[in-house]
């Protein structure tokens, strides 16, 4: 798609930021000013139109400062630190946590094929099928596309068997490279683990993450699916619609077969529990849910995807020179959360003990880069430095929809100018047989003009994108709409036109 994943957030980021020298050792930063942090969240939330947000920093093994604000919904309710959010992405890291507690307990070996464990599993390719191995699917090199990952996102079944369903469809699938040879973010690994933890587990995905991460954590305001969220009182999530902000989230199918994926819900309270286990060797309170070892693995990075940045098991890994300029950049642990109403970030310095989470009930592509921007500068602002400055935003997500918008407009236009040309074709008082020839011409220039449109739309700049008309609908709405009007104009307006033209003709 045009917009989204957290690997163009890291991308980005990293454009902004330089290496400094390197020669001073951590001194443990002070306790935020939650005035400075208030203040800098409420400035920004209403330059950006952002309804509501609610923010977790923890420090070592403690929760240092949860806030919520603005609000929840259209009727007013106050944003607070435990109202859930769809944290969308943010559920590949606690899947991935979940396939280390297994593997902790010797039930799964994380360099054993998946056909281990599910011995049906396979895809196109029947060698391929029997390479992929957990650890694959965890560093994201399995060979499966982005593409194929978003796809899911669109499917909308809930029964018991849905997630198996799903994989079981995949026997027809062509990996896009052989596994393990290289990085591609795709949803499709992440539910497959989610199976692969049924599975082994001999429960549910949704019952073993309640009962083995949520439950031992006090998560108390974590949720497995949209029904238990709603119950709980999930905030809206709000879409700017042409620029108009429509709460989105009944509009989206939040299918079982992408909860491990994409489909789980927490607050920014119980976030920052969780971030407290990651930076404590899988401890929090006393209780511990994964061993050091463990937590280890699933922060050591795996595979490069850049020069300084790549993924871990659910997490991105990069230097982040900012948050100690006068010494060796800090490595750093992130992943952003986005769906359609919902934009968040979670962030760990493990060397600095400090973590931090931003949720946001607004998503807006034109917008992703400054959204981002507050949670790496609420990361800073917590070390006790000062936040980055705003993102320079480019010219698509700025200017895309208005030139979308005057592309459309021209090509309604066109078509008028065409119908109105075409009239007076067969009457013997119109054109002569001149003027007849160099209409016939200009309206046959047009349609190859409509035809070169829509090919470029459909058959270029979609597939760069890793997108496609119904994705457009369903995560741009109103992008996909204009994808939607562009066609209608170019393939059938033509159409209509040519045909017009033939019986002016006779």
């Amino acid at each position: 798609m045009v917009y989204r994943y957290l690997h163009w957030i890291i991308f980005i980021f990293l454009s902004l930021i330089f290496f400094p020298s390197r020669h001073t050792n951590f001194v443990r930063a002070q306790k935020v000013d939650t005035n400075v942090i208030d203040t800098y969240v409420t400035e920004k939330m209403n330059e950006l139109k952002i309804p509501g947000a609610a923010i977790g920093i923890v420090r070592g093994d403690q929760i240092e400062y949860v806030q919520g604000y603005g609000i929840a919904d259209d009727a007013g309710r106050a944003m607070t630190p435990q109202t859930p959010f769809l944290v969308a992405s943010f559920s590949k890291s606690i899947t991935a946590l979940g396939v280390m507690q297994l593997a902790d307990e010797g039930t799964i070996d994380l360099d054993e094929p998946v056909q281990a464990y599910i011995p049906w599993f396979q895809v196109a390719d029947a060698e391929y099928s029997a390479q992929i191995t957990v650890r694959h699917l965890l560093n994201q090199t399995s060979g499966f596309s982005e593409f194929e990952g978003d796809k899911r996102n669109l499917d909308n079944r809930f029964t018991d068997d849905a997630l198996e369903e799903s994989i079981r469809e995949l026997k027809d699938e062509k990996l896009k490279f052989p596994p393990g040879a290289m990085f591609e973010y795709s949803n499709t690994n992440y539910d497959i683990l989610g199976l692969l933890i049924q599975t082994v587990s001999g429960q549910s995905y949704e019952s073993y993450i309640e009962e083995r991460i949520f439950a031992p954590l006090g998560m108390k305001n974590s949720y497995t699916s949209l029904p238990e969220a709603h119950a709980a009182n999930i905030t809206s999530g709000y879409y700017p619609f042409f620029g108009f902000p429509i709460a989105w989230e009944d509009h989206m199918p939040y299918s079982r077969i992408i909860t491990p994926s994409t489909g789980l819900f927490s607050s920014a309270e119980d976030m920052s529990r969780y971030l407290v286990a990651h930076l404590n060797q899988g401890n929090y309170q006393g209780v511990s849910i994964v061993s050091p070892d463990g937590v280890e693995e699933l922060h050591t990075l795996a595979v490069k995807y850049s020069e300084n940045a790549g993924y871990a098991m659910g997490w991105t890994v990069f230097p982040f020179p900012q948050a100690d300029p006068d010494s060796e950049p800090p490595t750093t642990l992130a992943h952003g959360g986005r769906w359609v109403g919902y934009r968040s970030l979670m962030v760990i310095i493990p060397e600095k003990e400090i973590g931090v989470v931003v949720m946001f009930n607004k998503s807006d592509p034109c917008r992703d880069r400054a959204m981002d921007n507050i949670g790496w500068s609420l990361t800073l602002l917590a070390l006790g430095r000062k936040p980055l400055e705003p993102p320079a935003p480019d010219f698509l997500s700025s200017y895309g929809r208005a030139l979308l918008a005057v592309i459309l407009l021209s090509l309604l236009a066109g078509l008028i100018w065409s119908f109105r040309r075409i009239r007076p074709l067969s009457s013997q008082q119109g054109l002569d047989a001149g003027q007849r020839r160099k209409a016939v011409n200009q309206m046959i220039a047009l349609t190859l003009l409509d035809l070169t449109l829509a090919g470029v739309l459909l058959f270029i700049w979609l597939p760069n994108q890793n997108d496609t008309i119904p994705l457009a609908l369903g995560f741009s709405p109103d992008v996909g709409w204009m994808y939607v009007l562009f066609l209608l104009l170019t393939l059938g307006g033509g159409s209509v036109r040519t045909i017009f033209l033939w019986i002016k003709m006779k």
